[in-house]
């Protein structure tokens, strides 16, 4: 089957003539009917137009029996058209004058009576008129085909015009805008025209926009994504990066604290220390084993989260030796950090079952090493869910470790510094002891008496306080050791010796052996009565310890002489002025006989 050109311009060229013929039929059947309308009514309308126009003329020449006159109206008469046959009758009816064919084909037939004003309703003639439709229908014919070529001729001029502007304002670009928009090259037998190739290479465009727009919705999608996953890994990197901030924070102000800390503040500072870098880890435990040189691990110290189960006791004297594994990796790396124990391997299987059997899923531990020294460990779990440690916390773990050994390691420095300086010290008082007692008796010595002296003298002065001294000599001492030896006298000296320590008990009160037999009492806020009454005491007591004496000529035991001295500001102006008033009493009292008491007030003997 041939298929006709379906060109857009072809189309238009095709629908134009179609227009063309369909308005030249239309308006020629509208002419035809119009014009056969109006040639109907001119028909009808010729009687009464002859009555008013051509009668009166008419009736005047029939009057004046004006033949030309007569002629010549009925001759412009038969000019009208439609009039095919004109006769001018008689009143009896003969024909006076007739103009026309005979052969001419009447459809009408008009008779009018010609009548005059004079003549008065007698009609002067008849006039008969042959009227044909058909000449009319010719008439009109001929004018409606010439109107209709006319118009003919207008409407192809238009459709020219048109189809020109059509082809120039619309087909050129169209085809312009669908050799731009067709991506396939034309093909020459295509029965499609353009506005339907325009219409594919628009469809195709529009396919190709929606694929565009699906595929820029799926890489804003796209995009949305990964702005959300850059904003929530910028998110948790500044969070962690706060994290990290406040963690190298507290281990900086731990640094600095834990320096210039006294040793008795440490403990409790460690304490503190590790409830907040465990809360800051966010982990469960956090602690602090000491490891002892034989490797045990005591004085534990562990901090815990709430509903977290202490495991401080479980390792207290725990010994490491056991361990062997994780001692000699911990010592070897200086840290282990596993985020779930199934990564420890299977040589530490029994560390893994022990930190299974204390709950916990993830561990972090750093060895407190020095010269190859373990001296502890600090360690932090997580028990609740499994935790991933970040390279960071760990480096900031070790330097935390590195704090902790710095401070075990002063811990140990200072106890051994005071170790040292108690050892020191007992060696100062036993050489104090050794320097200010006197070796035979334990008394103080001489040396000791003369500081003490000084000072309870300048201390009276300064308060306005008591202060008495008691010289005392044991009699004949020199007959008691020729008579039963030295060995005997010192054990005699002894004997007097603990007679004054239980005499004069109290805490102020200094007992000095001053050389040879010879002793001193220093009593601080003790008036002159009282310390004589005292020296009577001692002597009294001293001659009842019947220490025996057949040396003496005094009596049959051994006795003493006391010089009693008590401050009397006016006369005594410094400690010697003192101790020489006691030593001059002490010399009456051996001159007056011994075995008695000297002093400022006077002493009933017994």
């Amino acid at each position: 089957m041939l298929k006709l050109p379906t060109s857009l311009r072809l189309q238009l060229l095709w629908r134009a003539l179609l227009f063309c013929s369909l308005s030249g039929a239309l308006l020629l059947g509208l002419l035809l009917y119009q014009g056969y309308r109006a040639k109907q009514q001119q028909l009808a309308d010729i009687p009464q137009r002859i009555e008013l126009q051509l009668m009166p003329m008419l009736a005047q020449s029939v009057w004046d029996v004006d033949q030309t006159a007569t002629q010549k109206l009925l001759q412009n008469l038969l000019q009208q058209d439609g009039v095919r046959q004109i006769s001018l009758r008689s009143t009896d009816g003969s024909v006076l004058l007739q103009l026309g064919s005979r052969d001419e084909t009447v459809t009408h037939i008009v008779e009018l009576p010609v009548q005059s004003a004079r003549t008065g309703d007698q009609p002067l003639g008849l006039l008969r008129i042959g009227l044909s439709l058909g000449t009319l229908e010719q008439q009109l014919w001929r004018d409606s085909l010439t109107l209709l070529l006319l118009m003919l001729a207008a409407l192809a001029g238009l459709t020219l015009v048109c189809y020109r502007f059509l082809l120039q304002q619309v087909l050129h670009p169209v085809q312009q805008l669908q050799g731009r928009l067709n991506t396939q090259p034309p093909q020459e037998d295509s029965s499609s025209n353009e506005l339907q190739q325009l219409s594919a290479s628009l469809q195709l465009l529009q396919q190709q926009h929606q694929e565009q727009d699906s595929s820029q919705q799926q890489h804003e999608r796209e995009q949305a994504r990964h702005r959300d996953q850059l904003t929530e890994m910028v998110a948790l990197r500044t969070a962690e990066l706060e994290h990290l901030s406040r963690f190298q924070h507290l281990v900086s102000e731990l640094s600095t604290a834990f320096v210039h800390m006294p040793l008795h503040e440490q403990h409790q500072a460690v304490a503190t220390a590790l409830e907040r870098i465990g809360s800051l880890l966010g982990v469960d435990r956090c602690y602090l084993f000491r490891v002892t040189p034989d490797m045990l691990i005591r004085d534990n110290q562990e901090w815990c989260a709430a509903g977290i189960v202490s495991t401080a006791s479980h390792y207290e004297s725990y010994p490491l030796r056991q361990s062997q594994w994780f001692v000699q990796q911990l010592q070897r790396h200086q840290f282990l950090a596993y985020a779930s124990l199934a990564d420890i391997p299977q040589e530490g299987h029994v560390e893994r079952e022990l930190f299974e059997q204390h709950g916990i899923q993830s561990i972090a531990l750093v060895a407190l090493s020095q010269q190859e020294q373990l001296l502890g460990i600090f360690g932090c779990d997580a028990v609740s869910h499994t935790r991933v440690w970040l390279d960071k916390e760990l480096s900031l773990l070790r330097l935390v470790g590195e704090m902790l050994s710095g401070l075990l390691l002063r811990q140990e420095q200072q106890a051994q510094l005071e170790a040292a300086q108690a050892a020191l010290s007992r060696a100062n008082e036993k050489l104090d002891g050794i320097a200010n007692t006197d070796g035979l008796t334990g008394l103080a010595n001489r040396r000791l008496f003369d500081q003490r002296k000084q000072q309870e003298f300048a201390a009276a002065c300064a308060l306005k306080q008591e202060l008495s001294l008691l010289l005392i000599d044991v009699d004949l001492f020199k007959a008691y050791n020729d008579c039963f030896g030295h060995q005997e006298g010192d054990q005699c000296l002894r004997q007097l010796a603990a007679a004054l320590t239980q005499q004069f008990a109290g805490e102020e009160q200094l007992i000095a052996r001053l050389g040879g037999e010879e002793f001193a009492v220093l009593l601080p806020h003790c008036d002159a009565r009282a310390a004589s009454q005292l020296a009577e005491a001692l002597r009294q007591h001293i001659w009842q310890l019947a220490i025996p004496h057949m040396a003496s000529p005094v009596s049959t035991n051994v006795t003493v002489s006391i010089g009693v001295a008590s401050l009397d500001r006016h006369r005594h102006d410094s400690m010697e002025d003192l101790q020489a008033e006691a030593d001059s009493r002490l010399y009456q009292a051996k001159h007056q006989g011994r075995n008695r008491v000297i002093g400022p007030e006077p002493v009933r003997q017994a």
